[in-house]
């Protein structure tokens, strides 16, 4: 059974997906999905995270690890025992370690064989694009709809001294 994470994005059981989108439209897609409420889940984030504290707090099987390091990361992949495995991507856990990046997303893919594996980054970086490289699905979102501008006159002083103002009749 697929995970239907967004309209446009659904996760495979025993996969490693990738998905690249604003950090509003991730927290959106996961407080309004109630199907992954279903499902034990592991949320893995590194030294600092901007999506948990915008989660709600509805998840009954939400299991958070934190990873300070590429080792920990690795442990913490090892030892998962969920449905859904989601990791929050954070480049400073390889600034130390670029050598890992490989073992790593061979862990990544050792964890897919049980699990489906998201690997979650608001932004890209080098170290992320190698760990996509082989990925199953990626999924990249620059934004979503953004809307219409609209013109002000303190900014386009040209428009404003065009306008005419018509006399009143008295």
């Amino acid at each position: 059974m697929d995970f239907d994470l967004h309209p446009s994005a659904s996760l495979r059981p025993r996969s490693l997906n990738a998905l690249l989108a604003p950090n509003e439209m991730f927290t959106e897609a996961l407080n309004h999905n109630l199907n992954l409420q279903r499902f034990k889940v592991l949320y893995i984030c590194g030294n600092y995270s901007s999506v948990l504290r915008r989660l709600d707090r509805k998840f009954q099987e939400l299991d958070i690890s934190r990873a300070l390091t590429v080792f920990q990361l690795m442990t913490i992949l090892e030892e998962a025992r969920h449905t859904l495995i989601v990791i929050e991507h954070d480049p400073m856990l390889y600034e130390d370690a670029q050598g890992m990046v490989e073992y790593v997303t061979q862990g990544l893919h050792e964890a897919a064989k049980e699990a489906a594996v998201l690997l979650y980054s608001p932004g890209t970086d080098t170290f992320q694009e190698d760990m996509t490289k082989n990925a199953d699905r990626v999924f990249y979102f620059d934004g979503g709809p953004r809307a219409t501008t609209k013109l002000i006159s303190k900014a386009y002083p040209k428009a404003q001294k065009s306008q005419t103002t018509l006399e009143a009749w008295t």
